[in-house]
């Protein structure tokens, strides 16, 4: 079977499609990644990278993303040609790679893929790192906080965002006789499939019900890189130690992250290792900075983690069976800190906008108490007897194959209640 996967986002979305089409690879089938070119390290050997010209790091670290996580609407508005041009830069690239191909698997925001698919006739199955319902019920993971919104204001703004989520990578149009008429660039959602849905998360993190689609476990690759001398300290003393990544997350005020963190570690009394652009060689005694390293290998080596909730940084967690403090910046990252809190392996979040030493350290406290240790050491016991890959593969052959049994329906995994 030929397989075109297209991966749309950072590091931490396109790593779980590259882990995902090198499994498809060893399966006997024909699978080729289409994502951006600056993240080619991130595909593994073997597997037919297609690059597009797009560069995420430059749109997390612009004004659209900025606005985003200030929440400023006009922002927000003004900036929505930046968005939708980095979403419409995998139209073509992804249209050539469809050629004699059975199925497209596209990421949440991979809205050219899918219509490139769907104008060939491609049948689509989505991938997502977090719930993602085509229904109007269920959570809502990219809004922060809407677990507290009663279930027919969640209805009605879910209802709001499919709306809108077909301009996403543009559109023409404006007013015409005093009416409003848009053309979508891109006329699909964040949910379109033909095929049903896969959820690239552990069900023993999700709520019980509720969720649509096939939860197959978080997608890792088979081989873990070897964590380099950086780490070494960790193994030269007794005292405990903490790590903090937040992924893509760009940070203008480092200066400012690292004094909090340092001030925090030395008040719970543990060493942190920094993992963040611009900290690497940082050493005040209690903070050490360090360098790019692969996740199994800095969370194997520390009590604690805290991260901004990237979906695959919750997982790389909760699969090393440590507690996390999570840090959001934007979008899913909240509901991760919030799922992390419910299932009992995280303290409450702590936003990035409320950050403080004071406040960090009480959650380190709070993080490395043993009840918690505990139920982290289990959660990360049952994700790690997950084959998230091997069940990917599984359930797409069989919804392409056999598409009268599609991946859409409710998830027949039992997750957690909350």
């Amino acid at each position: 079977m030929r397989v075109v996967l297209a991966a749309v986002g950072s590091r931490g979305d396109v790593a779980p499609f590259g882990a995902l089409a090198a499994r498809l690879q060893e399966t006997g089938h024909d699978a080729h990644l289409v994502t951006h070119a600056t993240l080619a390290a991130c595909v593994p050997r073997g597997v037919p990278l297609v690059p597009v010209d797009s560069d995420p790091q430059r749109l997390l670290a612009g004004p659209a993303a900025e606005a985003l996580r200030r929440g400023d609407l006009r922002a927000v508005n003004r900036t929505r040609g930046e968005f939708a041009d980095f979403l419409s830069s995998f139209f073509e690239p992804t249209s050539d790679a469809l050629e004699d191909a059975d199925v497209l698997v596209a990421s949440t925001f991979a809205l050219a893929p899918v219509d490139a698919a769907l104008s060939r006739r491609v049948p689509v199955i989505r991938a997502h790192m977090w719930p993602e319902n085509r229904s109007l019920g269920g959570p809502m993971p990219l809004l922060p906080f809407s677990w507290l919104l009663p279930s027919p204001l969640r209805r009605g703004m879910r209802g709001a965002l499919r709306r809108v989520e077909r301009y996403f990578g543009g559109f023409d149009g404006g007013w015409t006789r005093g009416r409003l008429r848009l053309h979508p660039h891109h006329p699909v959602g964040l949910s379109t499939a033909t095929h049903g849905t896969l959820l690239a998360v552990s069900p023993a993190v999700l709520p019980a019900s509720r969720i649509e689609g096939c939860a197959t476990g978080w997608w890792w690759p088979e081989s873990v890189t070897s964590p380099s001398s950086g780490l070494g300290p960790v193994s030269t003393t007794t005292s405990p130690w903490v790590s903090m990544t937040f992924g893509s997350m760009p940070q203008d005020d480092l200066e400012r992250v690292l004094t909090v963190v340092s001030w925090a570690a030395e008040r719970v009394g543990v060493r942190a290792l920094v993992q963040l652009a611009g900290a690497e060689g940082f050493d005040d005694g209690t903070v050490l900075g360090i360098g790019e390293e692969p996740h199994a290998a800095l969370f194997a080596r520390v009590d604690l983690a805290v991260h901004h909730g990237g979906s695959g940084t919750t997982g790389a967690v909760a699969r090393a069976g440590i507690p996390s403090v999570v840090v959001p910046h934007l979008a899913d990252q909240f509901y991760w800190g919030h799922r992390l809190r419910t299932v009992g392996v995280a303290p409450p979040m702590l936003p990035r906008g409320m950050l403080t030493g004071e406040r960090l350290a009480r959650r380190i406290e709070t993080g490395l108490r043993p009840e918690m240790r505990r139920r982290a050491a289990e959660l990360g016991r049952r994700v790690r007897s997950e084959d998230g890959t091997g069940e990917a593969v599984r359930v797409l052959v069989d919804a392409v194959e056999r598409p009268e049994r599609r991946t859409g329906g409710p998830r027949s995994t039992r997750g957690r209640s909350g």
